[in-house]
């Protein structure tokens, strides 16, 4: 390989590492349309001042059609930038070039301005230049190992000293250049540093969880599936313990009078209460077996969006009077629930539904579901706000325990149940009380990068 091809390679990968290393969104907000053209407004109304102002001939000494000849190239590359990405989230290499120059070019005009101004405003104008300087470092992420701004900067001043009007502002030059790269570097450094000790605290912070997690997943996993399977057979629980409960009753009562019934009935009576019993034990090992599958089986990539949906529409019929309103932000339409549809719907529902009952003696006449995606981690957010009674001060500060509720027929198993299938899945469940009033519960739940 020869050493030009070697170079090309070095530059090529140095550059690619600068443009990783950038927060895309911070940049593409600093460098918008609306900023630029506040600028081309605002910095000529700054020059005039300092051209026309009382007191301004003896301290800038500017001349205003040169200024704003300086201002020009920046402005330009400016305000062509805001236009090709006021759409955009993202930039390409071109446009990774295109803010290089940009930043030069605005670079360039206020050394030009500490070039054409008399000393004690050049003195002004230098101040700007390095906190301008300072903030383009932390901003763009300048470092030794990623100098193309700097490069910029080095050539913006060298060109802005041509236009020094005195030896005196070519003595400025010779110290305040080299100091305001110096300090474009530090803070770029600096900056990139503050990023790499962010990731790191959130690789651990996300390994501690998940830790934490698969801890919990263990401990509540079989318990969560066999709630589950309780809470969608309790119609068929019932009936089964309603029947045994009655064929026993009469067994009692026949227990005092012995010859009450004839034989063929006690037999009846008893085969009844035997199979009533025999169900309610297939039922329960049922569960069991399934919640043994379920606990071992991998999360499964849900579209919440058909599951907000019925859990609307079902729990609208039984609640009439509640408006019950969702809304899926774009990039949350996923979430992977260990149980898949079936888990996801029976922990929505069981939570609005809880909205809608409140504390047993007044109900939320407004349950919001809204699901977006959670900034920080990538997670799927789920909040469930409404306006009933909320949660009593105490419950808040308590863990959330199964059969434990504040409705007078309640079994206080919902709740419970919903945070033993989100902590299953890998999520977690907080409950707060809204400032204006109701109930606020936020679920996290992981989900796939699309």
């Amino acid at each position: 390989m020869t050493l030009p091809t070697r170079w090309r390679r070095v530059v090529r990968e140095s550059f690619k590492r600068w443009v990783r290393s950038q927060d895309t969104q911070e940049v593409l907000a600093a460098s918008s349309l609306q900023a630029w053209l506040c600028s081309a407004l605002a910095i000529p109304a700054v020059l005039a001042l300092a051209t026309w102002a009382p007191g301004a001939k003896h301290f800038f000494d500017l001349h205003f059609g040169k200024a704003l000849a300086c201002l020009l190239p920046a402005l330009a590359l400016g305000i062509g930038f805001g236009l090709r990405h006021r759409s955009r989230q993202r930039i390409d290499d071109e446009g990774w070039l295109h803010v290089l120059l940009g930043t030069a070019a605005l670079q360039f005009f206020l050394a030009a301005l500490m070039a054409l101004a008399v000393m004690p405003g050049a003195m002004v104008f230098a101040a700007v230049l390095l906190f301008t300087t300072g903030y383009h470092g932390r901003l763009h992420r300048v470092a030794p190992t990623q100098p193309f701004l700097a490069l910029g900067s080095a050539v913006a001043l060298g060109l802005a000293s041509l236009l020094a009007r005195e030896e005196s502002h070519v003595a400025l030059f010779a110290v305040l250049g080299p100091l305001a790269i110096i300090l474009e570097l530090y803070s770029g450094t600096f900056a990139l540093k503050h990023d790499q000790a962010r990731a790191e605290a959130e690789q651990l912070r996300a390994a501690v969880q998940a830790h934490i997690l698969e801890q919990q997943e263990r401990d509540v996993g079989r318990l969560s599936q066999a709630m589950v399977q309780i809470l969608g057979y309790n119609h068929d629980i019932n009936n089964a313990l309603m029947s045994a409960s009655a064929a026993a009753d009469i067994l009692s009562v026949m227990g005092v009078q012995r010859n009450a019934l004839p034989r063929a009935e006690f037999e009846e009576l008893v085969r009844e209460l035997n199979e009533g019993l025999t169900r309610i034990r297939e039922m329960v090992l049922e569960i069991r077996q399934k919640g043994r599958r379920s606990v071992s089986s991998e999360p499964e990539n849900v579209h919440i969006v058909p599951v907000l949906e019925s859990v609307r529409t079902s729990v609208g019929w039984r609640f009439p009077d509640v408006h019950i309103q969702v809304k899926v932000e774009e990039q949350a339409s996923h979430a992977l629930v260990r149980g898949g549809i079936t888990t996801l719907r029976r922990v929505v529902e069981n939570l609005v539904l809880n909205a809608c009952e409140g504390d047993g003696a007044r109900g939320a006449g407004k349950v919001d579901i809204l699901a977006r995606p959670e900034p920080y981690s990538g997670r799927l957010e789920l909040l469930i706000a409404d306006d009933g009674p909320g949660f009593p001060p105490e419950r808040l500060q308590a863990p959330i325990e199964g059969l434990s509720t504040t409705k007078p027929n309640g079994t206080g198993l919902g709740l419970y149940t919903s945070e033993c299938l989100i902590r299953a899945s890998g999520g977690t469940l907080e409950r707060n009380n809204r400032p204006g009033g109701g109930a606020q519960l936020r679920i996290l739940l992981p989900r796939e990068l699309r």
